[in-house]
C-alpha cells in the first residue's frame, strides 16, 4: 500500500464531508426563502444522498473494494434493526424529559423548527421527515459510519489504531456539523454520534445505525409535537 494512501483517503473524506453535508444546506439557506419550501427540503435530502453515494462508490471502485467494506449487507438485518430501534426509547426519555427542557423547552431552536414546519402544513412536515430519514438516517450513516469507519481505516498500516481514531473523528465531526447551540444540545448530538458509532463498531454493518438514526429523527419529531405542539 502506498504511503500516501492514508493522506489521500483522509483528504477525500474531509473534502466529501464539506461537499455533501455543508455546501448543500448552505445553498438552500442562501437560495431558498425562510422557512424553505417542502420541495427544497426534499431536494436537499436527495442531493446529500446522491453526492455521498456517488463519492463513496467512486472511491470503492477506484480501490477495488466492494460494498461490504461499508457494512452494506443483509446479514443479520432483523437483529441489527431491532438493536438499532432499541436505542431510541431511552434516548427519547433523556432528550424530551431532560435535555430539551434544559435547552429552553419550547424556545429551543430545534423545537421551534419542528413547530414552524408543522404550522406550515402537512407537506412541510412530511418534507422535514424525508430530510431526517433520507438526508440524516441514510446519507449521514453511509458517510460518517460506513465510509469513515468501514473504509478509511483500511488504508492505514495500523488499522485498529486508525479505527479508534476514526471513531473519535466520527463523533466529533458529526457533532460539529450539526451546529449545537447550547450545552444540552452538545450532549444530545455527541450522544447521538456515539450511539451510531457504537452500533456500527459492534455489528460491523450499517443496518443498526441507519435504523437508529432514521427512527430517531422521525420519533423525536413526533415527541416534540406531542409535548410542545
Amino acid at each position: 500500500m502506498s504511503t500516501t494512501a492514508p493522506v489521500r483517503t483522509s483528504a477525500v473524506f474531509l473534502t466529501g464531508a464539506l461537499l455533501c453535508f455543508v455546501a448543500p444546506p448552505l445553498a438552500v439557506g442562501m437560495l431558498a426563502p425562510t422557512p424553505p419550501p417542502p420541495s427544497a427540503l426534499v431536494l436537499l435530502a436527495l442531493v446529500e444522498l446522491a453526492l455521498a453515494g456517488a463519492l463513496v462508490l467512486w472511491w470503492l471502485r477506484r480501490n477495488g473494494l466492494g460494498r461490504e467494506a461499508l457494512g452494506l449487507t443483509t446479514r443479520s438485518w432483523a437483529r441489527d434493526a431491532l438493536l438499532g430501534a432499541a436505542t431510541v426509547p431511552p434516548r427519547l426519555l433523556l432528550e424530551v424529559g431532560v435535555l430539551i427542557p434544559a435547552a429552553g423547552g419550547a424556545l429551543n431552536p430545534g423545537v421551534q423548527e419542528v413547530l414552524s414546519m408543522a404550522s406550515a402544513g402537512v407537506a412541510a412536515l412530511a418534507a422535514t421527515f424525508v430530510l431526517g430519514v433520507v438526508g440524516g438516517g441514510i446519507a449521514e450513516e453511509l458517510y460518517f459510519r460506513g465510509f469513515l469507519l468501514g473504509v478509511v481505516p483500511r488504508f492505514f498500516a495500523r488499522r485498529r489504531t486508525a479505527l479508534y481514531a476514526a471513531a473519535a473523528v466520527s463523533v466529533v465531526l458529526f457533532a460539529v456539523l450539526h451546529l449545537p447551540t447550547s450545552a444540552p444540545d452538545v450532549i444530545a448530538i455527541v450522544l447521538a454520534g456515539s450511539v451510531y458509532t457504537a452500533l456500527f463498531l459492534y455489528t460491523g454493518r450499517l443496518t443498526a445505525p441507519v435504523i437508529a438514526h432514521a427512527l430517531w429523527n422521525a420519533s423525536v419529531m413526533v415527541a416534540v409535537l406531542a409535548v410542545y405542539g
